[in-house]
């Protein structure tokens, strides 16, 4: 099993910090106010450090505030509320893994015109850009944040994170579809839901079965990991309808 995410979780660097800055150039040529813009990215991985940390009903917006080192009016002018932080921070952290698996996806379609794909390869297409994301990178603790507002009690919060990944997960699924009309629509859905319950388990990166099993397996690398998920969900979907 892989490195489990440490209690203190990083603050973004790396090659995040280098997008943020792009972007700060970028708003900043175009007109909006330099300070402004740096608020904001301070108060989004802000958002996401303590989010990642203690979940959303954990996080209030005084210890955002305090951490990225704004005030009231700062969180009100660029979000409005704590609800609106969380949107922001979806909208802006899931574009580059929504745009991978839309390539991936798209390659598969044009690939695969007269033959379907395998499952395996519809899989990877899907699980592999969130994977490679999640482990030990600056997305890491975003990663975790999508684990656990997926299954925040809030609706409001769950419905954040449905909105930032329908449109690809739909594409998705319905391309799984396509290469599993073995399966009633009752099978298909239980063991999409497997899926990801498997995917959110692993995101999550709660070190459990680590833990339980004297730490094996947590230094194994990212395609590994990969790898396993696939075989073990690939297996799950070609498997006989049950009776």
């Amino acid at each position: 099993m892989r490195k489990t995410a440490s209690v203190d979780v990083p603050a973004v660097s790396g090659r995040r910090a280098a997008l943020r800055q792009a972007e700060q150039a970028e708003v900043t040529s175009s007109g909006v106010d330099r300070p402004r813009a740096q608020a904001r990215q301070r108060m989004l991985c802000a958002a996401e450090k303590l989010f990642a940390q203690h979940g959303y009903a954990g996080t209030s917006l005084r210890a955002v505030m305090a951490e990225a080192d704004v005030d009231t009016g700062a969180i009100h002018y660029h979000f409005k509320n704590k609800l609106g932080l969380l949107k922001a921070l979806f909208e802006e952290r899931v574009q580059l893994v929504n745009a991978q698996r839309e390539a991936l996806l798209a390659q598969l379609e044009q690939r695969h015109a007269n033959e379907p794909p395998s499952i395996e390869e519809v899989l990877r297409a899907f699980i592999a850009p969130a994977l490679r994301t999640a482990y030990g990178s600056d997305e890491s603790s975003f990663n975790r944040v999508a684990a656990l507002c997926s299954v925040d009690p809030l609706k409001e919060v769950r419905e954040v994170v449905f909105k930032a990944y329908d449109k690809t997960a739909l594409r998705f699924a319905l391309l799984l579809r396509r290469v599993t009309p073995h399966l009633s629509e009752t099978e298909f859905q239980w063991r999409l839901e497997c899926m990801y319950g498997a995917m959110m388990y692993i995101r999550s990166d709660n070190g459990r079965v680590s833990h339980m099993l004297n730490d094996r397996h947590r230094s194994d690398p990212v395609e590994k990991v990969i790898e396993q998920l696939i075989a073990f969900t690939a297996a799950g979907f070609a498997g006989s309808q049950m009776a």
